[in-house]
């Protein structure tokens, strides 16, 4: 069972559907700016093919009629990603060209469905590159927060062993003993001032900042090389 485009420049273009869960989207096979990365599914329950829109911005429409939950589908229905049409068609008419890069592949006897298996495997690789993708977004969100909290803390007991220095300078006079001189960083919290710990809070909370921004940029330029190792090719 096949999803064939109609118009857009698809040229023929088939989608197989039916084998598994399908994603549709920018980030597969509609090259469209009017779809979206990640803009809908098809998936088989009880026995029926269900088209289900993943939030995508232009909606996703079935026999002309923007759905909002899990529509199942039949032969000839017209299901549109945004402004793509595409229609439900049974099997392969003579002439068919699979639109995924099969490369070199040798056999003794027939290879059968070559086109979907293939567009089966991309899926399995795609989806553990984005779980593998969203658990390093996940540190890095973690990591940026615990960043932000150790600066504040940090510079908010900094700020006040100096604020407490200077309110108490006014008291100290040639004649007070050196003992009784407060230290410019604050009152001793373990025998070191307040306002050191601070301040070593406040360091080890920027090195915690960068990182998880270093995670967020490198799993968004991972997501970037999955996209375009793993996209697959048009004849």
């Amino acid at each position: 069972m096949f999803l064939e485009v109609m118009g857009h420049g698809g040229n023929g273009l088939r989608i197989p559907v039916g084998g598994g869960p399908t994603t549709i989207g920018r980030a597969t096979v509609l090259n469209d700016p009017s779809v979206s990365r990640v803009h809908a599914a098809i998936e088989v329950h009880g026995g029926r093919l269900v088209v289900r829109d993943l939030n995508s911005s232009n909606g996703t429409y079935v026999n002309g009629r923007r759905i909002t939950g899990p529509v199942p589908v039949g032969e000839g229905d017209i299901v549109a990603f945004g402004h793509v049409e595409t229609q439900l068609v049974m099997a392969a008419a003579p002439g068919y060209r699979p639109v995924y890069d099969v490369r070199d592949q040798h056999a003794g006897g027939s290879i059968h469905n070559v086109a979907g298996n293939q567009y089966n495997n991309y899926e399995v690789q795609r989806e553990s590159f984005l779980a593998e993708i969203a658990a390093r977004k996940s540190w890095g969100r973690w990591l940026v927060w615990l960043g932000i909290v150790a600066n504040v803390v940090g510079f908010g007991m900094f700020a006040y062993g100096v604020l407490g220095f200077i309110q108490a300078i006014p008291d100290v006079t040639i004649d007070t003993p050196q003992s009784e001189v407060p230290s410019p960083f604050g009152p001793d919290a373990g025998g070191v001032p307040l306002g050191i710990i601070g301040f070593a809070i406040a360091g080890v909370g920027g090195f915690l900042l960068i990182i998880g921004i270093v995670f967020h940029v490198s799993a968004a330029a991972r997501r970037r090389k999955m996209e375009q190792t793993l996209r697959p090719r048009r004849y």
